[in-house]
């Protein structure tokens, strides 16, 4: 694994070494190991008390991640060796004062006097489980570090990040070649299956949103350089204190088109692979300049083939339904039962219904620079053409944002002539 944090930018963190706030202090790790190190015993005696051993056991796998982030929280030297030691031995004290308070205080509290053979049992049995918890405590430790490491190994915390797995296997699979093609002035990074994360480029700034993050804005001057994860990691733009500014992967639509607009301008990239290039095109891509006028006035529905599967799932429910009320005798059934059975048949033919109007209320329409666009469900959204900052394919959809990035439509990606309004967007330099 070594190979993997081995960065070759070597530039080193201006003002580390004067500023002790951000270097950190042992005094300070200690403070927070040892609170931390009371929460988990604290937590694991009321485990013990409340009779759920086994609960407990669990949670110690968990005690150097707990005591990892009081030593975080306490800002405690960023120092690999110290967080390494002071966690570490802070975990192993966690796991033994549990297991010697749980085997003797029963013994001192109870008013049986103990004979010496009986204290020797005990001290056997809390021998044994010592070995066993402290072993479980540092397992724990072991396989939950990353956080402490980010933190701690400060310079390398863009490699740790990159490397932790982050999706399947397939998740970050960079592509052998970047498209010969200029990226446009702005466009979305994001995911293909799920809203979330995603990362906003325009112009020669970059902003990472994320819905469990404060959003993050830098400059192309900021970042410092790029590291690519393996395919079940993730790429990390970092800054000149090697702070991570976002995060993506290779399977992030429109993540080629950021990985292009990083190498244009003469962003390193760690580990790039050959055949990665620039585009020769220093002008904008010619594709995107149209000399023809398009036509200003067209309507796309659904293609025929998504028509008839949605009349023929609508047709289906709605047969089902009257399946339903056809062969059921009512008056055989209790009152609960018949409310049931009714709200059943209500919701399946009320399917049947939307399905079968579908097919015909979701269209786009475009006059002249207005566009009128009605959702599958009949949600209809009017605007001009002129709005529209930027376009998205999503999976399933074409997203259109304006130029706060909120959402102007959905259109259906199974409209018929997409070509058209592909061309109709380019005219007023909007990429799709």
């Amino acid at each position: 694994m070594s190979e993997y944090f081995n960065p070759s930018h070597h530039e080193e963190y201006p003002n580390f070494e004067a500023c002790p706030k951000l270097q950190g202090s042992v005094l300070g790790g200690i403070l927070g190991s040892a609170v931390g190190m009371f929460v988990c015993i604290l937590v694991l005696l009321l485990c013990w008390l409340y009779q759920i051993e086994r609960f407990s056991i669990t949670l110690q796998l968990f005690a150097g991640l707990v005591i990892g982030g009081f030593y975080r929280l306490f800002h405690g030297r960023r120092s690999k060796t110290a967080a390494y030691v002071t966690v570490g031995i802070c975990t192993l004290l966690a796991c033994s004062l549990w297991v010697v308070i749980s085997v003797l205080l029963p013994a001192a509290l109870s008013e049986t006097q103990l004979t010496a053979d009986d204290w020797n049992r005990r001290w056997s049995m809390t021998f044994k489980l010592l070995l066993l918890c402290d072993g479980i405590g540092l397992t724990g430790f072991f396989f939950t570090r990353r956080t402490l490491l980010t933190y701690a190994d400060w310079k390398r915390g863009p490699w740790h990040i990159a490397y932790a797995n982050a999706g399947g296997a397939s998740y970050n699979l960079l592509p052998e070649k970047l498209p010969n093609k200029n990226p446009p002035v702005c466009f979305v990074v994001h995911s293909r299956f799920a809203p979330g994360t995603r990362i906003i480029v325009e112009g020669s700034s970059l902003q990472w949103k994320s819905r469990f993050r404060k959003d993050r804005i830098c400059s192309v001057h900021d970042i410092a350089g790029v590291v690519l994860g393996p395919s079940g990691g993730c790429n990390v733009i970092y800054d000149k204190n090697y702070q991570v500014l976002a995060k993506f992967a290779g399977s992030m639509e429109h993540a080629d088109l950021l990985l292009v607009w990083l190498i244009q301008r003469n962003i390193p990239i760690h580990k790039a692979p050959v055949g990665w290039r620039s585009p020769d095109e220093a002008s904008p891509d010619p594709e995107s300049v149209k000399v023809s006028v398009p036509q200003q006035q067209f309507t796309l529905r659904l293609k025929r083939s998504t028509r008839i599967g949605f009349i023929g799932i609508g047709w289906f429910f709605l047969l089902i339904g009257l399946a339903l009320f056809l062969l059921i005798d009512v008056r055989t059934l209790t009152m609960a039962e018949g409310w049931a059975i009714s709200i059943l048949e209500l919701a399946v033919m009320g399917m049947g219904i939307i399905y079968l109007r579908i097919g015909k209320v979701c269209q786009v329409k475009i006059d002249g620079e207005r566009i009128h666009a009605v959702s599958r469900f009949g949600r209809a959204a009017k605007f001009s053409v002129k709005e529209v900052f930027c376009v998205s394919r999503n999976m399933g959809w074409i997203v259109l944002y304006d130029r706060d990035f909120k959402t102007l439509a959905k259109l259906d990606s199974y409209l018929e002539n997409l070509d058209r309004l592909k061309e109709y967007l380019e005219f007023y330099g909007i990429k799709m």
